[in-house]
């Protein structure tokens, strides 16, 4: 006999802002009433279909597992309109806005598979996870926790301008200490001098400004190695936790154990798995 399928996927077409999006909905066979909402945004030159390979799925098999919805946004010309004052990519000169659409997305998950508004989550690689970053300054309280991989905050003359201050929130990231698009000690980012991004925090310190933002401090910090991982976790009762997870020798990649890598790009790890780290963070397993 066959196993029933535990998820089925399909691509929705959404009108917002004058043009066509799309998107990749992920919804499990068997749902809570009310499931939360998990969006993955993507990276530069990826749409929705690429970051699940990319990923090896895992995410999906993460959202079957879990009862969770889980949206892939397709950004415009594969990127999305992000935090940073530096992106030289069309979604920038045509102000497209992807806020609005992340807020349309929540809205669509609402009606059409009755999530949660009080329990939506995001994650991001790379350029996906600068729109995180966006989202977490530009919609403050949208979201109930966030992850970012290979993605760090901008220094402040790298920040668009009229962003707000975020909400505490639950804030994990993934990072490689060899990647070399986004370097894990912070400075310019980008694939080569004619792709930069402007200048990024160190890994260490963009999770240090979350952990300010959830008035975590020095002394609710803990410093932990193990297994070719760093992680640096800052926790106090009653405050959002926030996890740093350093990858030793891992490129600009998302772990997971079927996930892409190449000589751009750097090596990957598969001894941790992106997806399953996300789900223990948030506590849905």
């Amino acid at each position: 006999m066959k196993e029933p399928k535990r998820y089925s996927s399909e691509r929705v077409r959404l009108h917002h802002g004058g043009r066509e999006r799309t998107f990749v909905v992920v919804t499990p066979s068997v749902l809570p009433a009310t499931p939360r909402l998990l969006l993955y945004f993507h990276g530069s030159l990826q749409n929705g279909n690429v970051a699940r390979n990319f990923t090896g799925r895992t995410f999906d098999e993460m959202a079957a597992r879990t009862g969770t919805v889980l949206i892939y946004p397709d950004g415009v010309e594969r990127h999305f309109n992000d935090a940073r004052l530096l992106l030289g990519e069309r979604t920038r000169e045509l102000g497209i806005d992807d806020v609005g659409f992340t807020r349309a997305l929540v809205s669509w998950a609402v009606d059409h598979r009755g999530v949660d508004p009080s329990q939506v989550y995001a994650c991001g690689y790379s350029n996906g996870g600068q729109m995180v970053i966006r989202l977490l300054h530009d919609a403050p309280g949208l979201l109930a926790g966030a992850a970012t991989f290979a993605a760090a905050l901008p220094e402040e003359g790298n920040l668009i301008e009229g962003l707000g201050a975020p909400e505490p929130a639950p804030y994990l990231a993934i990072h490689g200490t060899a990647d070399t698009i986004v370097k894990y000690e912070g400075g310019v980012a980008g694939l080569d001098e004619e792709h930069q991004r402007g200048s990024l925090l160190s890994a260490l310190d963009s999770a240090g400004y979350f952990a300010s933002v959830n008035g975590l401090a020095a002394g609710d910090h803990e410093h932990t190695v193990r297994d070719g991982l760093i992680i640096d976790s800052w926790a106090r009762a009653g405050q959002p936790p926030v996890e740093l997870w350093s990858v030793e020798g891992m490129g600009h990649v998302v772990p997971a154990p079927r996930g892409v890598q190449s000589s751009i790009i750097g090596p990957g790890f598969d001894a941790i798995v992106a997806a399953d780290v996300v789900a223990e963070f948030f506590g849905w397993d």
